[in-house]
């Protein structure tokens, strides 16, 4: 096995095909096709299945994409760090991030970064939580700027908490909750119990995004069901629509301080017992490493974190 190879089956589970793969790596479709057979008459096993949308990897064959991903990236990693690692004067980064924590941090870090090193190649992934999470572990980013859940933790990551976030109320001026809401020194907004929410709308995110796993176990917590009138992908939008009086959203606190919401927006505190808060970390794959342009680009993001966020 050499890094051809490894280039070879990693472009043709990108591509879903042979001829396409053969194309981008300029070499003849033949001799990527022998190449293919060769690799997995040497392994005893098949890397991928012919579908209707094209050629698939099989569970063996996603097993050595994530090799491939890993040793390339070592490789690589290798490579940057024998030429110029002290001045950083080349390489590539790939990183993570959501989509909102970009729009928030990109601007504070890009262009400060970029002066600094402008032969660095940088390639970016947006993504939600749990593709970045996914992301880690076949290696094909070294690092992602992301939230993190209490629970539900992925043991093949490193999860370097920077802030933890709680969840919050979002309401208009007119709501009705805020006659149910007292102030307190414990929290930074007037508390509402959870249970005098479960009347009004709740505007939120779909099943499966993480801040609505926090929502759905801090009711089950409560043990109360929430009246969900409308939800819709992106948590920002919620928060708007909700802030102008069509019921109320939950969300984390930090969005609050950057989000574009009307004058008229309120916000609320809820019960911190019922643990609805995530974490945001920069996340590293376990078994991997970073290399020294990926550890510099790191460390603005924590700077840049630390200034905008925390």
């Amino acid at each position: 096995m050499n890094d051809r190879e490894l280039i070879y089956i990693k472009t043709i589970a990108d591509e879903g095909s042979v001829s396409a793969a053969a194309r981008k790596l300029f070499v003849a479709q033949p001799s990527l096709s022998q190449s293919l057979h060769r690799i997995e008459e040497g392994l005893e096993v098949k890397l991928f299945d012919r579908t209707k949308h094209g050629l698939q990897p099989t569970d063996a064959g996603k097993k050595y994409l994530q090799m491939a991903n890993q040793v390339l990236k070592l490789y690589e990693d290798f490579r940057t760090d024998l030429s110029d690692t002290d001045a950083l004067k080349k390489g590539t980064v790939t990183f993570g991030i959501t989509r909102l924590l970009g729009r928030i941090l990109l601007p504070e870090v890009l262009p400060a970064f970029c002066r600094a090193y402008p032969n660095i190649k940088i390639n970016i992934v947006e993504g939600n939580s749990k593709e970045l999470d996914r992301a880690l572990t076949a290696c094909e980013i070294g690092f992602a700027v992301m939230h993190r859940l209490p629970e539900n933790v992925n043991n093949h990551i490193d999860y370097n908490v920077l802030w933890t976030d709680p969840f919050v109320v979002t309401a208009g001026s007119d709501s009705p909750l805020l006659d149910k809401a007292v102030k307190s020194i414990r929290y930074p907004y007037p508390y509402i119990d959870i249970r005098d929410l479960i009347e009004e709308p709740l505007i939120t995110v779909p099943y499966g995004q993480r801040i609505r796993q926090v929502l759905d176990l801090s009711f089950m917590r409560a043990r109360v069901s929430p009246h969900i009138a409308l939800e819709m992908r992106d948590y920002a939008t919620a928060q708007c629509v909700a802030a102008r009086g069509l019921g109320y959203t939950i969300g984390p606190q930090s969005y609050t301080q950057i989000a574009d919401l009307p004058e008229g927006a309120r916000f609320l505190s809820i019960d911190e017992n019922l643990n609805a808060k995530w974490y945001l970390c920069l996340a590293t794959f376990r078994n991997g490493s970073l290399s020294r342009a990926d550890e510099t680009l790191a460390s603005y993001f924590e700077k840049a974190i630390e200034r905008t966020i925390a």
